[in-house]
C-alpha cells in the first residue's frame, strides 16, 4: 500500500494532472479528489488520507479554514499547500493552520508527487522562493536555540542548505553526498532539535 493521498483543487485541469501523477506513482495511492472544501470535509475521515494536496483559493470554504478544521480532529493528516497565493499573509496563515509543505502552482505534477514523498518521510518541502521568504522573516529574530550547538558540522551544513530553500536532491549535489545520506542527517538533526519539520527546525535556528 502506498501513501494515501487526497487532492483538493478547484481547477479541473490541474486537479486531473495531479491526480494522474499520483495514481501513476507506485509510492502513492489516490484515495480522494475534490473541487471544493465542503466535499472534502464530508469525506476526509472516511477516505483516511495521510497527505492532502490542498489549494488555498477554493470557492466557499477556503483551504486554510479547511486545514484548521481537519487538524483539530485529525492532527496526523499532513497538508501540502499548492496555490498561486504566495503572498506573506496567505503563506503564514497556511503554515500556522498546519501546512507541512508549501508549493506555488507552476510546479510540475511530478514535483508535487516528490514533495508528497519527501513530506511523508519527515521533510517539509517548500518552493525555494517561499523558503527564502520564511528565512528572511525569521532572520530578524534573536540567537539560535541551544540545541543547535549539539549538531555536527555536517548536520549544520544540511540545516543551512534547508534554510536556503534547497530540496534533498539539490543538497546532495551541493554537498557531494547521496540523497539517503542527506535524509539520515535530516532525521538526526530533527531528533537532536526535538522537531518534526523543516519549519520547526528553522524556528530553532532563528527563534522568535
Amino acid at each position: 500500500m502506498g501513501i494515501r493521498v487526497t487532492v483538493v483543487e478547484d481547477d479541473e485541469v490541474l486537479r486531473n494532472a495531479i491526480c494522474e501523477a499520483v495514481a501513476d506513482d507506485a509510492r502513492l495511492e489516490l484515495v480522494g479528489q475534490y473541487r471544493d472544501a465542503e466535499g472534502f470535509l464530508e469525506r476526509v475521515a472516511i477516505d483516511g488520507p495521510e497527505v492532502v494536496i490542498m489549494d488555498i483559493g477554493l470557492p466557499g470554504i477556503d483551504g486554510v479554514t479547511a486545514m484548521r478544521k481537519v487538524k483539530a480532529k485529525l492532527p496526523e493528516v499532513q497538508f501540502l499547500v499548492s496555490t498561486v497565493q504566495d503572498d506573506d499573509d496567505h503563506l503564514y496563515q497556511a503554515i500556522c493552520s498546519g501546512a507541512t509543505g508549501y508549493l506555488v502552482k507552476g510546479a510540475a505534477p511530478e514535483q508535487v508527487v516528490d514533495a508528497v514523498c519527501d513530506m511523508h518521510a519527515g521533510g517539509s518541502p517548500m518552493s525555494p522562493g517561499i523558503a527564502r521568504r520564511v528565512i528572511k522573516a525569521l532572520a530578524v529574530q534573536h540567537t539560535p536555540a541551544p540545541e543547535i550547538g549539539q549538531l555536527t558540522e555536517r548536520e549544520r551544513q544540511v540545516l543551512d542548505q534547508l534554510a536556503q530553500g534547497y530540496r534533498y536532491k539539490e543538497i546532495a549535489v551541493r554537498l557531494s553526498v547521496s540523497v539517503d545520506t542527506v535524509r539520515t542527517h535530516v532525521r538526526n538533526l530533527y531528533e537532536k532539535l526535538h522537531v518534526s519539520s523543516r519549519t520547526d527546525a528553522l524556528n530553532k535556528l532563528y527563534p522568535r
